[in-house]
């Protein structure tokens, strides 16, 4: 080893992290919602700002432990990257690697861990992006439920997965007064409708009282901040979920930690999440829907119910102390393994 090598080239040929060390995370500003809920890990996020992505603090506001970097600092010694997609941001990962290898002093040896929150887009062909996805080298896959996992054609034998945590001491209820209303909150709705149901929305709630929030330009504003929506998922008796394809939306999750009483298709994951009858309604049929959004809102005790059992779920099986737990070992394993 000679005594030029940069602390950096070190760190990277000789990691051994212990349990409770903080790790140094290269990453890219994906899911901001989700990422916030990851920096409470208290390891250190570096997103690197490329590609089109940049952090909309209207649905999170960036934590102290996530710094934004136009270029790697050099006084920063990195563990792992972490691509939550795999798209343009895995490649600029290998990239990376790529550029960082011509000389010892920069060579930075760390393992690529992807993550992956969304479902093969079936617009094109399904079987052409799962078949790219497997051709990308990683040193490990993660996925954020057991179904994504496997419509990307992964099992327990090739990768794992972490189920969504819902920090609940935030996402909670107050004393508001729920207003009669059917609430959605979508973002870019009306172009998404493919995976969104902006359509089953339109024909299912035809002179219902609605309330729709998101980042909708000239049909929806989003909540000013986070509390904001807390209070307009408080206000609101019924949440209605009308995505199509998506392994389950964030949103969804949270109102049902508020207590709402939620009404939704019965697409991707969703099923695993709602049990139809104890913590919500589930259809596809645009009728169906539609007479249950007219029974929560002539049935406030049953919303109630429905509601307090959501609660319930969230608590128990997206538990955010489980949800940090599981990222550390992941984290940590994927470090250890490397070679």
């Amino acid at each position: 080893m000679t005594t030029s090598a940069t602390q950096r080239s070190v760190r990277s040929l000789m990691r051994h992290p212990e349990q409770d060390e903080t790790l140094n995370i290269l990453t890219f500003t994906t899911h901001e919602r989700y990422e916030h809920n990851l920096c409470k890990t208290g390891h250190n996020f570096y997103a690197l700002n490329v590609g089109a992505k940049t952090w909309d603090t209207d649905y999170a506001e960036i934590p102290e432990n996530y710094s934004i970097i136009n270029e790697l600092p050099e006084y920063v010694d990195f563990d792992i990257i972490l691509a939550h997609t795999s798209d343009d941001r895995l490649q600029h990962t290998h990239d990376i690697l790529s550029q960082t290898q011509g000389s010892f002093l920069n060579k930075l040896s760390i393992p690529i861990l992807r993550h992956t929150h969304v479902l093969p887009d079936i617009r094109m062909d399904t079987n052409q992006q799962i078949k790219n996805f497997h051709s990308i080298p990683v040193n490990k896959n993660c996925f954020i439920s057991d179904f994504n996992r496997r419509e990307w054609g992964f099992d327990e034998t090739n990768s794992c997965f972490i189920k969504h945590g819902v920090d609940t001491d935030f996402w909670k209820y107050d004393d508001s007064q729920r207003a009669n209303v059917c609430l959605s909150v979508v973002n870019d709705w009306p172009n998404r409708d493919w995976c969104c149901g902006f359509d089953v929305w339109r024909r299912t709630v035809k002179d219902l009282p609605v309330s729709v929030w998101g980042k909708s330009p000239g049909f929806s504003e989003p909540a000013e901040s986070t509390e904001h929506l807390r209070k307009i998922y408080n206000s609101s008796r019924i949440f209605f979920n009308t995505s199509l394809h998506s392994p389950v939306p964030t949103v969804l999750l949270e109102a049902m930690a508020c207590g709402c009483a939620i009404v939704s298709t019965a697409t991707c994951m969703i099923p695993e999440v709602i049990q139809h009858g104890y913590n919500g309604l589930i259809s596809n049929d645009p009728k169906e829907l539609r007479s249950f959004l007219e029974l929560l809102l002539n049935n406030e005790q049953l919303a109630i119910d429905l509601g307090n059992n959501a609660r319930k779920t969230i608590e128990k099986e997206y538990n955010l102390d489980i949800f940090i737990s599981e990222w550390d070992k992941l984290l940590y394993s994927t470090v250890r393994e490397f070679k």
